[in-house]
């Protein structure tokens, strides 16, 4: 059974999104750099909800275009799995097509993540559990 885990928002400063967001009573851990993804994250959390702030860290990070595109905004919903490999199949047997491999996430202690796409709902992400 998947359970969400958290939104995504592609932002172009981490620091100043993180600043607006503790305004509204987020606090987040500390900021983690992605070498292999080239952003730079960090999670926030208020009231038992949790949000993912996703920055470019480098030229060629996967939020370029997002941000390019449609400016800082939620992006995806992540989801944990405790059958990743399962999850995975019947997902993609439901419409869903990969869009990119899953692949370990410094973000998740090095469990694995992959990014996924539906015409009917956009992008989504499952994280091992």
């Amino acid at each position: 059974m998947l359970e969400i885990d958290h939104i995504g928002y592609a932002v172009n400063n981490l620091e100043e999104a993180m600043g607006q967001l503790c305004l509204l009573g987020y606090s987040f851990g500390k900021a983690i750099k992605d070498e292999e993804r080239k952003v730079l994250l960090a999670f926030g959390n208020y009231k038992g909800y949790q949000v993912e702030l996703v920055a470019p860290a480098a030229g060629g990070s996967p939020v370029d275009n997002i941000l390019k595109n449609t400016g800082p905004s939620p992006y995806h919903i992540c989801y944990c799995s405790n059958d990743f490999d399962e999850d995975l199949k019947i997902l993609c047997g439901g419409g869903y097509k990969v869009a990119v491999p899953p692949a370990p996430a410094a973000a998740f202690e090095g469990r694995k993540v992959v990014f996924l796409y539906a015409l009917a709902v956009g992008l989504v992400e499952v994280v091992e559990k």
